[in-house]
């Protein structure tokens, strides 16, 4: 068992691309002027655009963000509209959230999973609703892209729908899950419990234990929950887990629980 806390930041190919445009950048790139660089992404070459969305994305204005977004809407091929969103996600501007909500209907499948890490990087205003909806999208990658990203915004109103989306088998909603529920949450949490795979919730789990805004009297009352169902599987979960939390009083009940189920 591997115990894992998200972060609230660009992940995957965004950070690459992170790498990229504030690191590698060539120096034209880096004393470009803004209108110059403004004037390459509305050119009609490739190489032109690339070289102007470097030079937005390492200067990660606010400023930047309506000449890319209209870039984007006037049309590109599929790898530079990725590479465009790419550079939205980098510069981390909620202004960016329009044209990234627009995206999650594009045809590509690609763009779409691109426009939700860029959602998540970016944290727009109304990111977390479009997200919701992205979960019925048609693309499995893209469904369990916007599950994880909904748990990485801490989108709260969203647990009803991750629940119904683990349900259709969306099953990175289980990680979501665990980090925006609460302790009232436990009951439906567990109704799940020998209906899917133990391993499936896992992830809830990890993540209730890794919180600190969990309560330390949920986590103990969650693993008793789960040292009622004694079973080698959760034996072993349980040791683990002991063996990974820091020292007080949850990490004496995992202890405890993991002894007293036989094997």
């Amino acid at each position: 068992m591997r115990m894992k806390t998200i972060t609230h930041h660009a992940t995957g190919a965004t950070l690459l691309a992170l790498a990229a445009l504030t690191m590698s950048a060539p120096v034209s790139a880096q004393e470009m002027r803004f209108d110059e660089a403004v004037e390459l992404v509305q050119s009609s070459d490739p190489d032109s655009i690339r070289l102007g969305l470097e030079t937005l994305g390492a200067r990660a204005e606010a400023r930047a963000v309506a000449p890319i977004a209209a870039r984007i809407r006037s049309g590109l091929p599929a790898e530079l509209t990725e590479l465009a969103v790419t550079t939205l996600a980098v510069m981390e501007r909620p202004e960016a959230g329009p044209v990234l909500i627009e995206l999650l209907s594009h045809r590509r499948p690609s763009v779409r999973l691109a426009a939700i890490e860029a959602i998540a990087a970016t944290k727009p205003r109304q990111g977390g609703e479009a997200l919701m909806r992205a979960l019925d999208d048609m693309t499995p990658s893209v469904r369990a892209a916007a599950a994880l990203a909904l748990g990485q915004i801490g989108h709260r109103a969203a647990i009803d729908t991750l629940f119904t989306a683990l349900e259709r088998d969306v099953l990175e909603a289980a990680q979501a899950i665990g980090q925006l529920a609460l302790p009232t949450h436990m009951d439906r949490l567990f109704d799940h419990v020998g209906q899917m795979p133990f391993d499936v919730l896992t992830p809830a789990f990890n993540e209730l234990f890794a919180r600190s805004d969990f309560p330390d009297r949920a986590k103990i009352d969650l693993i008793g929950r789960l040292a009622e169902l004694a079973t080698p599987q959760v034996k072993t979960y349980l040791t683990e887990l002991a063996d990974q939390l820091p020292s007080g009083r949850v990490k004496s009940a995992a202890t405890e629980a993991a002894e007293r189920i036989p094997g």
